[in-house]
């Protein structure tokens, strides 16, 4: 079995990042392994979700740092999870840009992460058929091994809750 030494996980505020960042924590345990805990704000994403300035797709400085602070506290907790659960390594990380990239190359190479975890897709099919799902995108792409995550420590498929669809 691979001793894994770094180990990148990316979350979000789904459940699915949930269970990856469970999983992510008990295999860094397991090999005694550092654990890069990723979020990345999908500046793609952005657009038309609010008014600012320039009329229609473009998110205002305000919505981006109202954020920023909230996924930081979010960091933060995961970290102490994380030290709690008994990992010594443990780095938060916070980034803009294209998520799929991001947790596919560029993080994984800059870390020298040895294993990507992320939660199964949390789109709906629409959603999916349309931009992708990030899990499958990095299983394609990634410069490392991958674990898609879909199950709980019991290796059981949880009840999550459905993600509300935006009407538009």
């Amino acid at each position: 079995m691979t001793q894994y030494q770094r180990i990148l996980v990316g979350i979000d505020t789904s459940p699915q990042s949930e269970l990856a960042l469970d999983k992510a924590i008990a295999i860094a345990i397991e090999n005694q392994a550092a654990l890069d805990i990723v979020t990345v704000i999908n500046t793609e994403k952005f657009i038309g979700i609010t008014q600012g300035p320039m009329g229609f797709g473009a998110a205002t400085p305000q919505v981006l740092n109202e954020l920023t602070a909230k996924l930081k506290a979010e960091l933060a907790k995961t970290h102490q999870r994380a030290v709690a659960a008994g990992v010594t390594d443990v780095y938060v990380h916070l980034r803009s840009g294209n998520s799929k990239t991001l947790l596919a190359n560029t993080l994984p190479t800059e870390l020298g992460a040895d294993l990507i975890v992320v939660g199964a897709t949390g789109l709906n099919n629409v959603s999916r058929i349309l931009i992708g799902s990030n899990a499958a995108y990095i299983m394609r792409n990634a410069v490392c091994d991958t674990l898609i995550v879909r199950t709980n420590l019991a290796q059981r498929v949880p009840e999550l809750p459905k993600r509300m669809m935006r009407h538009l």
